[in-house]
């Protein structure tokens, strides 16, 4: 059944909350799944990234299966009035996101979002076994970034337009995005060797040092790549967002990402993310910054060895409308800025294949 019919079986629109509800924090149960499928449609419309998000039945399954851990904000009567959780987001099954913050607009400006972040970060990373946690946190206002900070998470990159701004923005137009700043916390802390262009290798020693990571960086050799690559890709449709992770970068990657990004739109974007274990992930990396990706993130143990996101979009992103907090955050964006200038001066064009 697709999110149209799923909206109108189960009738998501149709739950009025009174605004004056009282609540308490809980961890999701089976019978919160209904409840939490018309929290969504209430914040998200019909345009979140994903069709589960509109089906009880799906959203009870996820989260008996551990795949997904969330708590929720509930009244008396049981109505869900928030919720935020966090989902297994990369190859590695012990990495999670903490992500989907919601609460019911009615129910906004009573400490619920402040209540349903901490309950979250104490409970939810033992119960998942978690590795690290990832957030991504708006940029539109600061509340998400200093909640990350006071959580324990740090800055570690910033995800440029990543996503339409619809659900942040009360007069959004046409193509209007918001940027995300991405934060993490780790929670194990396993010496790796890395294989890391010289361009980010100061930002990535000062990353560890903050986050406090043991990482030996290999210089980088002529890595001779092969004629394919080892992709995978998640297309998020409805957000104009692709991202690829790149388990093998071969000749063909910048082929496979200009068909991406013909795909993903004059709106869109695309994302590359690099095992940085690999010693061929600095050619790879190379390939897309002669075609204008540039630094997106540091992403501790996306493939349980540590990656780097790139990132572009059609027109060059711009930096002016951030609101951001702290000096960390304002490094990494700094860092992606400057990357920006630094491989847009001999970018192939947005969809055009490589002229190498």
């Amino acid at each position: 059944m697709d999110r149209d019919a799923l909206i109108v079986a189960h009738r998501l629109g149709d739950c009025e909350v009174p605004p004056d509800e009282d609540y308490a924090i809980s961890l999701i149960s089976p019978q919160d799944a209904l409840g939490v499928a018309r929290l969504t449609y209430s914040v998200y419309g019909d345009q979140h990234p994903f069709d589960y998000v509109y089906d009880p039945s799906e959203i009870a399954q996820r989260y008996a299966s551990g795949t997904q851990h969330a708590v929720v904000a509930k009244s008396r009567q049981g109505h869900v009035l928030g919720m935020i959780g966090i989902y297994r987001c990369s190859p590695w099954p012990r990495l999670f996101e903490l992500a989907q913050l919601m609460i019911l607009k009615n129910q906004r400006s009573k400490g619920m979002a402040r209540d349903l972040w901490l309950q979250a970060m104490e409970r939810l990373p033992d119960m998942a076994q978690a590795g690290a946690i990832f957030g991504e946190a708006v940029c539109t206002h600061t509340f998400s970034q200093r909640m990350c900070e006071t959580t324990g998470m740090i800055p570690c990159g910033i995800a440029m337009d990543a996503i339409l701004a619809k659900a942040y923005s009360d007069d959004y137009r046409h193509g209007d995005r918001t940027s995300l700043v991405l934060t993490v916390k780790p929670m194990l802390f396993t010496p790796q060797t890395v294989h890391l262009p010289a361009a980010y290798r100061a930002a990535y020693v000062d990353f560890c040092a903050r986050a406090g990571l043991d990482r030996q960086i290999e210089a980088s050799s002529q890595a001779t790549l092969p004629e394919s690559s080892r992709v995978e890709i998640i297309d998020f449709e409805k957000a104009a967002c692709i991202k690829v992770w790149v388990h093998e970068p071969g000749r063909d990657l910048e082929r496979i990402v200009s068909d991406l990004e013909r795909k993903a739109g004059d709106d869109g974007i695309v994302q590359a993310v690099f095992d940085l274990g690999r010693p061929d992930a600095p050619a790879g990396i190379a390939a897309l910054n002669s075609r204008g990706y540039y630094f997106g993130g540091f992403m501790p143990y996306w493939f349980e060895t540590d990656a780097v996101m790139l990132q572009r979009r059609r027109s060059p992103s711009s930096f002016q409308d951030l609101r951001l907090y702290g000096d960390s955050v304002q490094a990494v964006v700094a860092l992606a800025e400057r990357d920006q200038r630094r491989v847009t001066m001999r970018q192939a064009g947005w969809g055009e294949a490589s002229k190498g």
